[in-house]
């Protein structure tokens, strides 16, 4: 089995490629599924460590919960505890891949295995991956998508954008790119092509 790590900017379409990878029978998994795994489930430790560094005001006081909008808003305006949280978690996520990889393969169900993290290429883990796909859109498509989703200002989006490793950095590292701007269709299609060049590549059919 394969492994191929998928990353790209925010809001260039990493999940809608990830999707296609899915319906083309490939095992998929995102590091943000692993990380609130891990961050919130009943008892963390993680958790624990997060309220005892940043203290009860992370609390949600309804819940005595890690109040999530405001833990997801910290970590995008500062720096250091964002580097403090993924030194903390980062670990953690990259063992239960692990596992879960030497789980996926003895079953021999599955030849390709795709593994969407934000951080693939900024965090060094696309090293351990067999190959690499960016997804990108060109920076008008970009700042568009996130004003759409989150509801932002154009100036408040681009703020967002320049705090994330540069996308020209990513693709460095690509073995492969998808281009989301524009029509759906055309970004599946080219899922699909590059779908078909890692069978290809690693002699799967």
């Amino acid at each position: 089995m394969i492994q191929v790590g998928l990353t790209g900017g925010i809001c260039t379409g990493k999940t809608f490629v990830l999707d296609i990878f899915k319906k083309l029978g490939c095992y998929t998994l995102q590091a943000d599924e692993l990380s609130q795994k891990i961050i919130f489930a009943p008892d963390s430790e993680v958790a624990k460590s997060i309220v005892d560094t940043f203290g009860s005001g992370i609390l949600n006081k309804a819940t005595g919960e890690i109040d999530r909008e405001l833990f997801s808003q910290m970590l995008f305006e500062d720096k250091a505890k964002r580097d403090f949280i993924n030194g903390l978690v980062h670990p953690l996520v990259r063992a239960e891949r692990e596992k879960l990889i030497k789980e996926i393969g003895k079953t021999s169900v599955y030849d390709i295995f795709v593994y969407e993290s934000a951080l693939l290429v900024e965090s060094g883990i696309w090293r351990d991956f067999d190959a690499v796909v960016v997804v990108f859109a060109h920076a008008d498509e970009q700042i568009r998508r996130l004003m759409e989703r989150n509801h932002l200002s154009r100036k408040e989006a681009e703020s967002r954008i320049r705090s994330q490793f540069p996308l020209s950095e990513k693709l460095k590292v690509a073995q492969f790119t998808i281009d989301t701007t524009g029509s759906f269709e055309k970004a599946e299609a080219q899922a699909l092509e590059t779908y078909h060049f890692l069978r290809k590549r690693f002699n799967l059919d």
